[in-house]
């Protein structure tokens, strides 16, 4: 029930609108509150997206960087509770590099990525955030990274040659693409139907 109030607000915070500080700062007070009943990691990562959309909507950069603490600790605890979380890993790598943590932000990446690699509704933004980390990346997130690209192709093979045209991915997009397989390629056949 404390959490109730709170839902509408994420119902409008997952369809995009823009909403006043203080109602998304109520919203996490009222996950907050829930979650000392019950830890919950699906209802944390909630939290941490409240709070993480509030510090996008802060006035002042000390309110800002006191919304991006605060979300980082609810993402931080949603993982902890519920490791199985690619969303919230990708959400905790985005706050790291917003408080200017590149390691920490690739090693959340890289879990984001072994989570959950083929999520189609996050791959975009996972690329996007790996191409901005890529000098942090050590070999293996850089592997994982080409292969989110590959997968990504699979599904939205416009998107990733868009991709492909922008200054600093052109390489490691090319480097991804070179490691398509036989089964890759049946497989962008039976979606597109083409070659």
């Amino acid at each position: 029930m404390q959490t109730l109030d709170a839902r509408g607000v994420l119902w409008d915070v997952y369809a995009g609108e823009d909403l006043p500080v203080d109602r998304l700062t109520a919203a996490a007070a009222d996950l907050a509150s829930g979650l000392r009943w019950m830890p919950d990691g699906e209802l944390q990562g909630d939290r941490s997206l409240v709070l993480l959309r509030a510090a996008e909507a802060a006035k002042t950069a000390a309110e800002r960087k006191d919304l991006l603490e605060q979300a980082t600790a609810s993402a931080m605890a949603a993982v902890a509770i519920a490791p199985g979380q690619p969303g919230v890993w990708a959400r905790l790598a985005y706050l790291r590099l917003l408080q200017g943590e590149p390691a920490p932000a690739a090693a959340a990446l890289r879990l984001s990525m072994l989570s959950g690699s083929f999520v189609p509704a996050m791959m975009a933004s996972r690329i996007e955030l790996g191409l901005r980390l890529l000098p942090a990346l050590d070999a293996e997130t850089t592997e994982l990274l080409r292969r989110q690209i590959r997968l990504f192709w699979l599904v939205e093979p416009n998107r990733v040659a868009e991709l492909s045209e922008r200054p600093g991915a052109n390489d490691i997009v090319r480097e991804a693409l070179n490691g398509l397989t036989d089964a890759d390629m049946l497989q962008f056949q039976r979606l597109h139907g083409k070659r």
